[in-house]
């Protein structure tokens, strides 16, 4: 009978620890950071192409030209021509440039500038640093019960070393109540 009650002890000796089996570690100080001032130039330069009408002035010229040739008539949206023969058989021949202009359009590039100063006050935020956090999980089947037979087996040992210690606490008992 001892020797049951002395496994019945060692038994729920072994079963009542419990213990996590990750420690965490102590989280980080937050990191503190100067403010400071500053002033910010931004300067945007933007150019644009517009296209632009642009008109030219023709040159006038002429020229004249004799050749004992056919008659004939030149005509272009620039220049028209006039040929004729004269009584002495020779082909004369006149160009002249049309009076007006020639227009178009060309790209110009038109450039603006903006310059701003902004006095802007930084101020530095620090990151906080990353830190484990413990997330709940479902208990093992030898947690669990461990955590369910705990106070039982507290009880089975102290009625356990009761009953093992039985004489000599009877004993001290007995004194006690002598005195």
């Amino acid at each position: 009978m001892k020797k049951l009650c002395y496994l019945i002890c060692l038994l729920s000796l072994a079963l009542v620890g419990c213990k996590t089996q990750k420690q965490i570690p102590a989280t980080l100080p937050p990191v503190v950071l100067k403010n400071s001032d500053s002033v910010r130039v931004e300067t945007i330069v933007n150019t644009v192409y517009v296209p632009v009408e642009v008109a030219v002035d023709l040159p006038r010229q002429s020229e004249s030209n004799a050749t004992p040739d056919d008659s004939s008539h030149i005509e272009t949206d620039l220049a028209f021509s006039d040929a004729w023969i004269d009584n002495d058989g020779i082909l004369h021949h006149n160009i002249e440039n049309k009076p007006g202009q020639l227009k178009g359009e060309a790209f110009v590039p038109q450039t603006t500038e903006q310059t701003s100063k902004e006095s802007v006050k930084v101020k530095e935020v620090p990151v906080p640093q990353p830190y484990p956090v413990e997330v709940e999980r479902k208990w093992t089947l030898m947690e669990q019960i461990k955590l369910a037979t705990f106070w039982y087996l507290v009880g089975a040992v102290l009625i356990n070393a009761i009953y093992i210690f039985r004489k000599p606490l009877l004993t001290a008992l007995r004194k006690i109540i002598r005195l």
